[in-house]
């Protein structure tokens, strides 16, 4: 009797291991393909999966000043055998296509450091088009990252192109340029990436506004006043620097306190910092801890340092309130206190289309904004939704 339960036992135990090797190894394999499709969708070697003029519909829907490029994009990724919709995701990510940070300036959709075989602008490679910047990127890319060291997806491409120890936040970068990805390759033009931006102008790493002469004002005064009372709170500052991933994220407060001090709205100062440098995430923006990337001082007094003529903070707080102190001084000091008027000299291209595109986009966003708020406060303080960000 006692034999028979013993078989009986041994024979229950080896069904039950046979079954749960049974249905363990179809849902390994079925992972391992699922893992394997997902590596193999971000590889960015392959022949393209968007074409040239889709390319350049994404660019003119975002008012990239590297509209009219897309051909070039497109077979410089053939040449390379680099996919081109990655090009132009990194574009995304590094200057919102060209409108934000010193990509305006320099031509440089990767914001590659200097190297031999191109001009150097404060630290980064300049190049005389859009087109031979994506060329360096590309070749970049293919000869350093794929064929010496061998990363060919974008989560092994994105750690050394953008290292956390330069303040980068490689899971965000790596999340933006997927989806990115995704939303291009089933044929969608908007992405809900790094905000789009409806100017051409170089706001961010150059000669942002000169010190010595007085603006000169060529644009009238509008509704658009910086001196008041905030319109939003500083919990409001802090949501919208998570939602981007700003390195600033968690100093809503010190910005809301600094404009409260300077008698000027912080909404403007928040407006000013996603047009310059994304809240901080692209550009010289990211070492300096500065709202606008600011000339280095001659004779004025700050609490910064020189960092290759612009100035730089130990700190964010730091780098807010000197912000404030320069708007004060250079504008308001003189009865110029609206957008319309303070923007033509902020900006450092005078092409009066450039400027007035840099107009909208801080109006836009403080409209945007303002309503946002009114409309999460009667409401009981609703959260806020990236796409409403977005405006």
């Amino acid at each position: 009797m006692r034999r028979c339960i013993n078989r009986l036992f041994y024979f229950s135990c080896t069904i039950c291991i046979l079954m749960t090797v049974l249905l363990v190894l179809p849902l390994q394999v079925h992972a391992q393909v699922i893992s394997g499709d997902q590596a193999t969708s971000y590889s960015i070697l392959g022949p393209p999966t968007v074409s040239a003029s889709f390319i350049d519909q994404v660019l003119a829907a975002n008012n990239s000043p590297a509209t009219g490029n897309g051909q070039a994009i497109y077979n410089d990724g053939v040449k390379y055998g680099i996919d081109p919709v990655f090009a132009l995701a990194f574009f995304m990510h590094e200057s919102s296509f060209g409108t934000a940070g010193i990509a305006q300036l320099t031509l440089s959709p990767g914001n590659l450091r200097c190297i031999p075989s191109a001009d150097c602008l404060s630290g980064y490679a300049a190049f005389p088009s859009w087109s031979a910047g994506f060329d360096a990127w590309y070749q970049l890319i293919r000869s350093l990252y794929v064929d010496t060291w061998g990363l060919t997806t974008v989560d092994q491409v994105i750690p050394r192109y953008a290292p956390p120890s330069d303040n980068n936040d490689d899971s965000a970068y790596i999340s933006t340029v997927e989806n990115a990805i995704d939303a291009w390759r089933s044929n969608q033009i908007a992405t809900l990436g790094p905000p789009p931006q409806v100017n051409n102008e170089p706001a961010t790493t150059s000669d942002t506004p000169q010190e010595g002469p007085s603006p000169s004002i060529s644009y009238s005064a509008d509704g658009y006043n910086i001196v008041g009372k905030p319109t939003i709170d500083a919990a409001f500052i802090d949501k919208i620097l998570t939602r981007y991933h700003s390195p600033a994220a968690g100093k809503g407060k010190a910005l809301y306190d600094a404009g409260l001090k300077a008698h000027i709205d912080p909404i403007y100062a928040l407006a000013f910092f996603m047009h310059d440098s994304i809240f901080g995430t692209v550009g010289m923006a990211r070492v300096t801890h500065s709202v606008g990337n600011l000339p280095a001082p001659g004779s004025a007094n700050c609490s910064c340092k020189d960092f290759h003529g612009y100035r730089q903070y130990d700190s964010w707080e730091a780098g807010f309130s000197d912000w404030y102190e320069f708007i004060q001084q250079r504008y308001i000091s003189l009865n110029v206190t609206t957008i319309g008027q303070i923007v033509p000299d902020y900006s450092v291209s005078k092409d009066p289309t450039i400027i007035k595109s840099f107009i909208r986009t801080i109006e836009s966003r403080i409209d945007v904004w303002r309503n946002q708020y009114t409309h999460t406060t009667q409401e009981g303080g609703t959260s806020l939704s990236l796409s409403s960000l977005l405006g």
